[in-house]
């Protein structure tokens, strides 16, 4: 069975919209990614490509996405960034968006380039778009809408629909809206706290009698558990650093320049953090304690059963051991950036350019 890495490069971590479900303001600096920065992304990404299919004993299928904590039409260059990977030899690109500034011409553009899937952030319609997200509902969806037709088999566009109302009727009819217009690809998910940036009542979990039981659940697995998401999904922010995951929003974890080190360089750094919990993954609802915490809660309030946390905790045991011996190969097949290499919060690895 294949594996499936993706390897996020950020345009930008700017946007252009205002989200209340979304922390833009914890994100202490901004700028766009230059073509400089990105063509040495791109090398890490087809070097870590080459290396998967000389030595790895599982079958891996590397995807490079444009997709960051920002808008990426807002960086001109997004659609060059796109032809470059495609040029470089992957089968696939996909990008992320709200939709806004999708018109016809930077459509035309990324289609051209050959962008292969598309995913579309737009969670409500009319009055309420425009109150949720500050930006213009009929042109954005006419955005969208043009794009779907023109995208064709070629490109597939996937809405996005948050469930921030908690509220899963609103949702479904957000889907049957767009149904109508003839798509049929989804991502449905609940609020996240994009590593804790984003303050969520009932995922402050320290303050939970059910997190000590979470903790005695893993210490009765014998090892600690491992969040997958750092190794299946590397992160290359719009400066060039790798970051832990696309949850650290408040880039709290930098580990190395794309400059300096390859991808898998980083992986024993990745396990500090995630079996340190410190900074991000303490407060960051992805993390197996959190979300093991938040099941346990859901079993004794009877809206999940014991099944349900049983195959948690075997999918997080499983995810676990097969991190570490990632790792382990990792460390041996590669010289790995010292641990002592991390940095204190905010303080830079590189000077941050942002244009």
């Amino acid at each position: 069975m294949a594996v499936s890495i993706n390897i996020d490069i950020e345009a930008t971590n700017r946007c252009n919209a205002v989200c209340h479900f979304c922390p833009r303001d914890a994100t202490p600096h901004q700028g766009h990614m230059t073509m400089e920065t990105f063509d040495q992304s791109l090398r890490r990404a087809v070097e870590f490509r080459d290396i998967n299919r000389a030595g790895a004993n599982t079958d891996i299928v590397v995807r490079p996405n444009i997709c960051g904590l920002g808008e990426p039409l807002i960086n001109p260059n997004t659609p060059a960034f796109i032809r470059k990977i495609r040029d470089a030899g992957f089968s696939s690109c996909g990008m992320s968006s709200n939709g806004a500034l999708l018109d016809e011409k930077r459509g035309d553009a990324i289609l051209e380039a050959g962008v292969t899937s598309v995913n579309i952030n737009i969670s409500d319609l009319g009055e309420e778009y425009e109150r949720i997200y500050n930006l213009p509902y009929e042109a954005t969806r006419d955005n969208i809408v043009r794009f779907i037709g023109d995208a064709g088999a070629a490109c597939d566009v996937q809405i996005v629909l948050v469930n921030h109302r908690k509220d899963p009727q609103h949702t479904a009819r957000m889907e049957a809206f767009w149904r109508g217009y003839g798509v049929n690809r989804f991502m449905k998910y609940d609020v996240i706290n994009r590593g804790g940036a984003l303050f969520v009542d009932h995922m402050q979990y320290e303050q939970f009698a059910e997190r000590r039981a979470a903790e005695r659940l893993m210490e009765e697995s014998g090892r600690k558990w491992v969040c997958p998401v750092p190794y299946l999904s590397v992160f290359i922010g719009y400066d060039g650093l790798y970051y832990l995951c696309c949850s650290d929003w408040k880039k709290e974890a930098p580990m190395a320049s794309v400059f300096e080190a390859s991808i898998l360089a980083v992986s024993e750094q990745k396990l500090h953090h995630v079996t340190s919990r410190e900074p991000v993954c303490r407060s960051c609802n992805h993390d197996p304690l959190n979300a093991v915490t938040d099941k346990l809660r859901a079993v004794n309030a009877g809206d999940a059963s014991q099944a349900e946390l049983d195959d948690m905790v075997a999918t997080f045991n499983g995810q676990s051991e097969a991190s570490f011996a990632a790792v382990a190969s990792a460390v041996e097949f590669v010289p790995q950036v010292r641990l002592d290499h991390i940095e204190a919060r905010g303080k830079r690895l590189i000077p941050v350019i942002a244009t």
